[in-house]
């Protein structure tokens, strides 16, 4: 009887991809861990609207983003998952 073997290597997961064996092996390090912080458009497709919505939300309920542009310039913004469960857990409700 002959067992056939479907598993593949890491390295062959990242040449089917085509990316680094690291970046497999990074996501694979940190599959059990939580997320530690959204960015904006990451929150636009876990509440379903649009960035503006999200940006309107974060400063209607006073949360404290992460931001290293300087001031008074655009940048890439992080909001922590500890926020983003606070303002999911106010804003939903049990249909009667």
């Amino acid at each position: 009887m002959q067992v056939q073997n479907d598993s593949l290597s890491i390295a062959g997961i990242a040449a089917l991809f085509g990316i680094p064996e690291s970046a497999v092996r990074a996501k694979i390090a940190s599959r059990g861990a939580p997320q530690e912080f959204f960015s904006m458009q990451e929150l636009a497709e876990r509440w379903r609207c649009s960035r503006g919505t999200v940006r309107n939300r974060l400063r209607a309920s006073g949360a404290r983003v992460l931001d290293f542009a300087s001031p008074g310039k655009r940048g890439k913004k992080a909001v922590p998952a500890a926020v983003v469960l606070q303002i999911e857990s106010r804003k939903t409700k049990q249909l009667l």
